[in-house]
């Protein structure tokens, strides 16, 4: 398989010839999601060293492999999983083929590309803080993150467990429903989602270029079903990122603070500053976050009702260039944390839906109740299908 974008680690050619929903669909996985006999490099050269070759494959891989899948390739990724915008300093910045002047976005950046260049039907990523949303969004492709706990992370290495939640991308909305058939839980019986909660807060604040993009859409979906309008307000946001920040940090220092201790790895500059960060954090602020997490979680699900799905901005703005600067990216970080922490904080499901442009690409995102992850792609299927028969 010739990849001219920068997007495998590592070219594999596994399948186990089972007949199967995934038959003649070809995958791709993370760097952090274990294949047997292959290091998983965790996005940097020092993890890569100090650990030995897996020696099974993760189960998410085994499920896919039984569906029939075929196991192409391992993908680049941020280094430690620990950023949102795809950039490797150790071992390069992924092409984002639907815009090479930007960045692929990250950290699932090869799974991402993989998909947009046409090189697989599918590719798993990890998705702790956004991480399979904004390089879906990004480059243009349909991508999922799971319900927590729904998808079982184990021969994945962590980075904050009570986050990190496996994800998918794929180029048509029809693959989407097959790879959940086959890692995700049976269908539950009262998963479904009918009543469409637009989040305006998400929409403050949006790009000129999603705004255009998403008019047209959005309109669609109000005519799609019912639906209503909800705001959580600033104060909610501003003290949500907080925690949410402070809780991921907690984490990701505990599952990895001890081999940073030991080894003395060299990061890029901002996951360099998010790990000092990371090794300051308290017990203390890590308990007042799961304590607001608890809280906030019954008014999310109020506004959820029993048959709501949030609609939200994937992102607010295209991909960013590859030329901004560590102010700007940092700043864009932020904004983008502030949209991706709903699904993330709360544990539940987001999709990823592209939009219709002449431009980079901007997507449109629901969110649904824990546990909804079937019904959610059922319904951005029918959402797309309707959105193919408008004028």
């Amino acid at each position: 398989m010739k990849d001219d974008l920068g997007a495998l680690s590592v070219v594999l050619n596994r399948s186990t010839e089972t007949p199967g929903r995934l038959s003649g669909a070809s995958f791709v996985v993370k760097e952090n999601i274990d294949v047997a006999g292959h290091v998983s490099t965790n996005g940097h050269p020092k993890w890569a060293a100090t650990h030995a070759p897996a020696e099974r494959d993760a189960p998410v891989v085994d499920r896919l492999l039984d569906a029939g899948a075929r196991l192409v390739g391992k993908t680049q990724m941020d280094e430690m999983a620990y950023s949102l915008l795809g950039a490797n300093p150790h071992y390069g910045t992924p092409i984002n083929p639907a815009a090479q002047n930007r960045h692929p976005g990250g950290s699932s950046s090869g799974s991402a590309v993989a998909v947009a260049a046409g090189l697989v039907n599918f590719a798993i990523g990890t998705d702790t803080a956004g991480s399979c949303r904004a390089p879906a969004a990004f480059c243009g492709v349909f991508g999922f993150r799971a319900s927590h706990g729904a998808v079982a992370m184990d021969g994945i290495i962590p980075l904050a467990p009570s986050f990190d939640a496996i994800g998918w991308f794929a180029r048509d909305i029809g693959v989407m429903a097959p790879v959940g058939a086959a890692l995700l839980p049976l269908k539950a019986e009262n998963a479904e989602l009918k009543e469409a909660v637009l989040l305006t807060d998400a929409f403050s604040g949006v790009g000129m270029d999603f705004a255009s993009a998403a008019a047209a859409p959005v309109d669609a979906l109000k005519a799609f079903g019912p639906w209503r309008e909800a705001t959580l307000g600033d104060d909610f946001f501003k003290t949500a990122l907080g925690h949410f920040r402070n809780m991921q940090a907690f984490e990701a220092w505990a599952s990895h603070g001890a081999w940073i201790s030991a080894n003395s790895p060299t990061f890029g500059k901002g996951v360099e500053q998010r790990f000092a960060y990371a090794a300051k954090v308290t017990a203390d602020q890590k308990n007042a976050a799961e304590s607001f997490r608890a809280e906030a979680r019954k008014r999310i699900d109020a506004i959820l009702g029993s048959q709501g799905f949030l609609v939200s901005p994937t992102t607010p703005f295209r991909a960013p260039l590859l030329t901004e600067s560590e102010e700007t990216l940092d700043a864009k970080r932020y904004q983008m944390m502030r949209l991706f922490l709903i699904a993330s904080f709360f544990g539940l499901p987001q999709i990823s839906i592209p939009l219709p442009t002449s431009d980079a690409p901007v997507a449109l995102s629901f969110i649904g109740r824990r546990g909804s992850d079937h019904a959610l792609i059922a319904l951005a299927q029918r959402f797309c299908a309707q959105m193919k028969k408008s004028p």
